[in-house]
């Protein structure tokens, strides 16, 4: 069997292309009722399933609140409404990390393709690549044109190293905000990277291996690169908040009750370490996490243990990663 055969047959083994595949697998199942969640952006396309749900006599289920990945899986909720099973469209499946079960119900995971032409940005712009080897990844959005990229690609004379898997991915080169590992497990072999998708939230991710980060960007319609290690001037602002509230006696640590955002294990270890360290340490957990909940405590610091992009965002209310305690360790602490 060939490599590509098999990452095929893998990813096959969770996540579905189509709307058609899905509905062959709910017949041959015979469920009465399906949940259905996605993303805004495709939410009358849920309705347009659901319309076709009921012409097979399944009755379909809508998660109103919108999702923004598959760690926010609402087969709990699914279950509740006496659903049989649960339509993830817009991500791939999501692995936890601490090894929490993430499919309590039976689950189908359609992962939303973007339809923009990203191919036509690569072959315009592809001089800007100047490595030789050059490791490839994305989003989700645009993976199913990974291997024609790689096609075009090596057709210019670049050795391509595919990306692997990460930690909590199904999907062969695919990266996540909180999950750059399909681009770190290859850095080693590669010079630099190019990713397919836009924004600047993963290609950073990507550029914590140590590599210049290409770009291919479908939105602005041309390459562009994130430096190498571009996430380094945010981690020094981390280690500064830490600093700045060293004397502090009370700190949070905030983890979710999302399937994939909660790491108790992660929040546990952060307040054992802020315990030596003769903190009073408070653990939060809600399921949708809004900054506006924390403004009322009497708390200066937290430390984030769900998603990563709350330590981006939310700065103003110095939220911590977990790495940035690691200052604590070498700084001398006088409580307040």
């Amino acid at each position: 069997m060939t490599e590509q055969k098999a990452k095929q047959e893998e990813r096959d083994q969770y996540n579905y292309e189509n709307f058609q595949e899905i509905m062959e697998e709910l017949k041959e199942h015979d469920y009465d009722k399906v949940g259905l969640q996605g993303p805004d952006g495709i939410k009358d396309e849920l309705i347009e399933f659901g319309s076709q749900l009921k012409s097979h006599g399944i009755e379909p289920v809508m998660i109103g609140a919108s999702s923004f990945g598959a760690c926010g899986i609402a087969d709990e909720k699914a279950e509740r409404m006496g659903a049989d099973a649960l339509v993830h469209v817009g991500h791939t499946r999501f692995l936890h990390p601490e090894g929490a079960d993430m499919d309590d119900l039976n689950v189908y995971y359609m992962p939303y393709r973007e339809d923009r032409d990203l191919m036509g940005v690569l072959e315009d712009d592809y001089e800007k690549i100047e490595e030789e080897t050059v490791g490839l990844v994305g989003v989700t959005q645009y993976m199913d044109r990974a291997e024609k990229a790689r096609e075009f690609l090596e057709s210019k004379g670049y050795e391509v190293v595919d990306g692997k898997k990460g930690l909590r991915t199904t999907e062969p080169g695919q990266v996540l905000g909180c999950d750059a590992g399909a681009a770190h497990n290859i850095s080693h072999k590669v010079d630099a990277f190019v990713f397919l998708g836009s924004g600047e939230f993963h290609p950073s991710q990507v550029s914590e291996a140590g590599k210049k980060v290409y770009v291919v960007d479908p939105y602005e319609r041309h390459i562009w690169i994130e430096p190498p290690n571009s996430l380094d001037d945010e981690m020094q602002a981390e280690y500064a908040r830490v600093i700045k509230h060293k004397d502090k006696k009370r700190w949070g640590v905030v983890t979710s009750s999302k399937k994939g955002q909660n790491y108790m294990r992660a929040a546990e270890i952060a307040k054992e370490k802020l315990e030596r360290h003769g903190k009073e340490v408070f653990l939060f957990v809600e399921d949708r996490i809004f900054e506006s909940d924390y403004k009322g405590y009497d708390i200066d610091i937290y430390v984030n243990c769900a998603c990563p992009r709350m330590t981006k965002d939310w700065q103003d209310l110095s939220f911590v990663s977990t790495r940035a305690l690691d200052v604590l360790d070498e700084v001398e602490i006088e409580h307040e």
